[in-house]
């Protein structure tokens, strides 16, 4: 046996089995860090025998995981146009694992509920590059909220430095939520590539888009928090808010109380965000299933522009609604677009929805008048 560099093959044999002995320990030291993404699907296949269909279920499963994932962060015409780009092989490689959670198997038939595993930085590539764009033709179905909290005090701001209080605070508030629809982030280099303090301001869901992929969430918040002591502690935060159909802001203003510090009224200031917005969560549910499950109506409406492009943007805000099934135009003049608004539910829901995308709205007994002024 000849030597390698000096090292006798005793001694060659040894660092061998300890480089053995590291991989079967620490198997997955590799993917440590990386993000993974769950989805849970339903297969039913046949096959010559039960093994057969259980092999043709499997195959299937993963592909229709990876469109009901991405389903959720995008149009039905984006999930069509990726998943008809990928093969097999393709899918399969971003594939992390596999649980059967229910099966059921017959002679030649296999049923089963899995959770299908992906990676998610892998899965973000795919949809990363502009194609996921705010305001897609779908309704946005609000899951979970993925927190970025920035922090500001004495004129100095920091995001993802382990010395950020705000973002320690978000992260034990989010491992005391139990629900699981509050994620904080890494804040490793794949996040910082993608929002830092100079983009924060600029930041919008389609630029920030990739992230919903990489942590499995229909929401981001940026929460940017500045904190002053004096005359009292005050925690002042801008909350904004967005997913494919909602972009808002609202400011939020915490006051310490007497015998309060100030990492108590960070995690109390966030409890109270987390409570709000899952109070959202269940609101907007609700009017989901509302309107979905609506009667079909019409109103007429008298759309005021000033030009072309006016009209573009207003008819682009009413067609994002996810009650509204279509816009029937009339007729066009130069200073208004007259249309019959096709739409789901009640008259007041559509009012609601469509004043809440800043839209001006009249109610006239016969017609509604709409304008972006």
């Amino acid at each position: 046996m000849p030597q390698f560099c000096g090292l006798s093959s005793f001694m060659m044999r040894i660092i061998k089995n300890v480089i053995l002995m590291v991989c079967l320990l620490f198997p997955c030291a590799a993917w440590a860090g990386d993000a993974l993404v769950n989805s849970e699907v339903e297969v039913d296949a046949n096959g010559k025998d039960a093994a057969d269909a259980r092999s043709q279920a499997m195959g299937k499963a993963q592909t229709d995981a990876l469109a009901e994932l991405l389903g959720k962060l995008t149009t039905p015409e984006q999930v069509r146009d990726i998943i008809t780009n990928l093969d097999n092989e393709k899918i399969s490689g971003m594939v992390r694992g596999t649980e059967v959670l229910e099966e059921k198997m017959s002679s030649n038939r296999y049923r089963a509920r899995l959770m299908v595993t992906f990676d998610g930085d892998q899965i973000s590539a795919l949809i990363g590059k502009g194609r996921v764009a705010g305001g897609g033709d779908a309704p946005a179905v609000t899951g979970s909220f993925l927190v970025i909290p920035a922090y500001e005090e004495d004129g100095s701001s920091i995001l993802w430095d382990e010395s950020n209080p705000w973002l320690g605070a978000w992260r034990n508030v989010g491992l005391e939520t139990t629900t699981g629809d509050i994620v904080v982030p890494f804040g490793d280099s794949n996040d910082s590539a993608l929002i830092d303090l100079k983009t924060l301001a600029s930041a919008n869901y389609a630029t920030l888009a990739p992230l919903t992929v990489r942590y499995g969430v229909s929401d981001i918040v940026i929460l940017q928090a500045k904190f002053t002591k004096v005359p009292d502690m005050v925690l002042t935060i801008t909350k904004h808010r967005m997913n494919r159909t909602q972009n808002e802001v609202n400011l939020l203003t915490f006051r310490a109380d007497p015998q309060e510090t100030k990492d108590m009224l960070m995690i109390r200031a966030a409890r109270d965000i987390v409570e709000n917005l899952q109070h959202k969560k269940t609101e907007e549910l609700e009017t989901v299933k509302l309107i979905h499950g609506g009667d079909r109506n019409s109103v007429m409406m008298i759309a005021t522009v000033s030009t072309l492009a006016s009209w573009t943007q207003l008819r682009a805000k009413l067609s994002t609604l996810p009650m509204i099934d279509r816009l029937e135009t009339l007729a066009i003049s130069p200073q208004q677009v007259d249309i019959i608004v096709h739409y789901r539910g009640s008259p007041d829901s559509l009012a609601n929805a469509i004043t809440a995308q800043n839209l001006r709205l009249v109610k006239n007994e016969k017609y509604w008048v709409v304008s972006r002024d």
